[in-house]
Parts: structure tokens; C-alpha cells; sequence
């Protein structure tokens, strides 16, 4: 006795927020800013031009820049911008207008010659900070900041926690941007 299978004829894959099991603000895939292309452009745009906002004190500059590409991915795209999208492109933004800061500051600092006063400004910043310390720790600790390790390791911390908090605070404000500027004729399930 011989048996034979004959091929099952194509099917086609639904997925779940095709069955209306899962809404689509909440599949996966329509998370991802890669299946948007404008998501990239946007984020850009906005974080080139939250260099300019930068100098707004207080993170204030940083969460405008959030709310920046909110603002133009809305006018991009006709769909409403969801809150854990809105985050994801402020942080974006936010990650860019810090690279582009970062790198105009050292552009600055090399072409104007001024390694050594921008040098003095940090470490003066930093003993400002703990000047009313006079524990043995803290004195090891600002000796320590005298050597060219012990300073690059803090401007590298350092400049990890800004690229965080720029991200944070963008991103903060790429979802007050969505908020302000969703399309209020939608109904929000």
C-alpha cells in the first residue's frame, strides 16, 4: 500500500490585528519606524533644528525638540502620531541634536585652539560643586580629576548622562507634541 500527499493549496497568513484581535496602534509592525519612511527624515529635520533650541535652559530646548517633530511628522503624514511612537521619535530627535551639538562644541573647542581653557572651565565647574566637601574621599577624587584618565572618564560619563537626558526629555516631547497635535476628528479606541 502506498500513500501519497498531494500539496495543500496556498493559504494566505492572517495576522492577529488583521482578525480585529489585536488593534493596529498596538501591532508591533506598525511600531517599527522603519516601515515609515518618513519617521528618519523627520527625526532628522527636527533634531538639526534642535540644535538652535539647545540653548533654551533647563531641558526646556530639549522637550521642544520632541514637540518639533511631532509637529512635523503630523504635517507629514496624515495619521495620527500614537504615544510610543511620538517617544520613540522625539528620542530620536533628541539623540540627533545632541550628536549635532556634541560635534559643533569640539569643532569649536579644536578650531578656536581652546582644549585647555575649556579644561579649566570643567574642572572649575566641577570643584565648584564640591567645594564645601572636605573629606579625604572627595580630595582623592578631585586629584584623581587632575589626570588626563580621571578627566576623560568624566566627560565620558558626562556626556553619556546628557545624550540620556536629551533623549529623555525629547522623547517626553514627542508625546506632548502628539497629544497637541493629534487629529481630534479620530476616535481613540
Amino acid at each position: 500500500m502506498r500513500v501519497e500527499f498531494a500539496p495543500l493549496p496556498p493559504v494566505a497568513v492572517a495576522s492577529r490585528s488583521n482578525l480585529g484581535i489585536v488593534p493596529d496602534h498596538l501591532n508591533p509592525a506598525s511600531l517599527r519606524s522603519s516601515a515609515d519612511p518618513a519617521f528618519s527624515r523627520t527625526a532628522l529635520q527636527a533634531g538639526l533644528l534642535g540644535v538652535m533650541a539647545n540653548v533654551i535652559p533647563f531641558g526646556l530646548g530639549m522637550v521642544l525638540t520632541g514637540i518639533l517633530a511631532a509637529l512635523l511628522y503630523h504635517r507629514a503624514n496624515a495619521g495620527t502620531l500614537r504615544g510610543g511612537k511620538a517617544a520613540r521619535l522625539g528620542a530620536m530627535a533628541g539623540a540627533i541634536s545632541f550628536a549635532a551639538t556634541a560635534l559643533l562644541t569640539v569643532l569649536a573647542v579644536i578650531l578656536l585652539n581652546s582644549q585647555q581653557k575649556f579644561h579649566d572651565l570643567m574642572m572649575q565647574a566641577i570643584e565648584q560643586g564640591v567645594a564645601n566637601q572636605s573629606e579625604p574621599e572627595v580630595q582623592a577624587f578631585l586629584q584623581w580629576l587632575h589626570t588626563p584618565q580621571g578627566f576623560g572618564t568624566i566627560l565620558a560619563f558626562g556626556m553619556v548622562g546628557a545624550l540620556l537626558l536629551s533623549m529623555l526629555f525629547s522623547a517626553v516631547g514627542g508625546v506632548i507634541g502628539s497629544t497637541l497635535f493629534r487629529d481630534r476628528s479620530q476616535t481613540r479606541l
